[in-house]
């Protein structure tokens, strides 16, 4: 009976499966750290890590000249918000404006097409919580749908679309409030109540309201968000002058016209935004196909957004093309890895980890992307590139964080940082190949939201 007690006792007493136990703890502690990984440890645990990390051999081979550079105007600064994808997508536009104006400087209202884009965004929700009031609470593409509806992120698509829709309009015309720059508190409250709207339409449809009478109500609603929108950002305008001073090599003149956005659009611009085709590099997915990422869009009404995925020696090259013609190109990358922002460079192994930790950090690409570790968090543009015997050594970036970051502004992204880290490049159909056009008009497999893909959206 004792020793059937004690083997009782003893299961009983054992691990889960899978569980960390005693005796393993007991053996890893046994594990000294002596001599220089005594002294690392030491230093580590009371310095930032990136400070200790830095790989001062990469960080000297780094120089900040670039042979080709695209004149695009002033840094631009997105302050507190998540609009890199329009602020790099608008930043792609305006050297069009200063080379056909003669202007020094030039800035879209960036204000402009956030509050349109905020209005598209809730009309997409409400629509969507209309769309969707047959599901549960709990399905997963609802789920993502409620998430976060007033965001600031995006993608090209948004930027062109709303282009297409409401037009253009220069800084000076709705310039910047204290709630564009800094979108959480709006956003919040906004968002609260957009969400609350959302829950009225959704029972309204559950209870088998009529159609005309959901959508009556929608439109009231859209009106008050109208209101508050306008209440933050300010009111659009319908038209507006627009001074400006032309600069030539003779002489200054001080010019002066009322425009409409839709007529400034036309005339500074005056583009097929269509032609612009988005390269991707999604390893893990096949190449040479078309994606499409399902709810990554904001208007209801337009198709979400597709890309074309390839190898990424195709991005770089198709990029070093559009730039050596003086065509800025729009990318979305992970900004946050291997990147040293007071010189604004972005080198693979400009932290040494591995040597500090005395492990490895390799995963190869397509890994990081399945386990999350590496997203398109991020836009910029590609401003300019150093090249050596006609091939891309460094690209010069803009970035929209204002000149206190990186080189007043400016970042230098080597090669292989490019390889690792870049997802995507916008890029005007004129520079691909004609298999490539054609390729792009293939009809696209659908992603779903929760892709990691789709990552842009959840800018905050």
């Amino acid at each position: 009976m004792t020793l059937v007690v004690s083997a009782l006792a003893a299961i009983s007493a054992a691990a889960p499966k899978g569980a960390i136990t005693q005796e393993q703890i007991d053996r890893w502690s046994q594990t000294s750290i002596q001599g220089a990984d005594k002294a690392m440890a030491d230093i580590i645990a009371g310095a930032n890590v990136q400070d200790v990390a830095l790989n001062r051999e990469r960080y000297i081979a780094h120089d900040g000249h670039v042979n080709f550079t695209i004149k695009t105007g002033d840094i631009t600064n997105q302050k507190s918000s998540g609009r890199c994808w329009m602020f790099a997508g608008l930043n792609v536009l305006r050297p069009q404006v200063i080379r056909k104006f003669k202007l020094k400087k030039f800035e879209f209202s960036e204000n402009y097409l956030m509050f349109w884009d905020k209005l598209e965004k809730a009309n997409f929700f409400l629509q969507e919580m209309i769309d969707l009031a047959d599901r549960p609470i709990d399905d997963r593409e609802l789920e993502i749908v409620i998430e976060d509806p007033l965001g600031d992120g995006g993608w090209w698509t948004y930027l062109t679309d709303l282009i297409r829709k409401y037009g253009l309009v220069p800084k000076e015309a709705m310039p910047e409030t204290y709630n564009s720059s800094s979108t959480g508190t709006m956003n919040t409250l906004i968002g609260e109540k957009l969400k609350e709207m959302g829950v009225q339409l959704r029972n309204l449809v559950r209870a088998m309201t009529p159609p005309e009478q959901v959508n009556g109500r929608r439109e009231e609603m859209l009106a008050e968000l109208y209101r508050l929108l306008t209440l933050n950002l300010g009111r659009p305008p319908k038209e507006f002058v627009w001074r400006y001073e032309t600069n030539d090599t003779t002489k200054t003149t001080i010019c002066q016209k009322t425009y409409t956005p839709q007529g400034f659009f036309a005339e500074a611009i005056g583009d097929d935004l269509n032609r612009y085709v988005a390269l991707f590099h999604y390893p893990g997915k096949d190449y040479f196909e078309n994606y499409s990422l399902r709810l990554s869009r904001n208007m209801y009404d337009r198709p979400d957004f597709t890309i074309l995925n390839l190898p990424v020696d195709s991005l770089r090259a198709y990029a070093l093309k559009s730039v050596l013609d003086s065509t800025p190109v729009w990318f979305a990358c992970d900004v946050g890895k291997e990147n040293y922002g007071k010189d604004g460079i972005m080198a693979l192994d400009i932290y040494n980890y591995a040597s500090i930790y005395g492990t490895t950090f390799d995963m190869p690409k397509a890994d990081m992307i399945h386990m999350q570790l590496i997203t398109p968090n991020h836009a910029m543009v590609f401003m300019g590139v150093d090249t050596l015997k006609g091939q891309a050594q460094k690209w010069l970036v803009e970035n929209s964080w204002g000149e206190d970051r990186g080189d007043k502004g400016k970042w230098y992204m080597y090669n292989d940082w490019f390889d690792r880290y870049m997802f995507g490049v916008i890029i005007d159909e004129k520079y691909l190949s004609d298999d490539l056009k054609k390729l792009a008009t293939k009809p696209p497999l659908a992603l779903p939201p929760w892709d990691p893909m789709y990552s842009l959206n959840r800018l905050h």
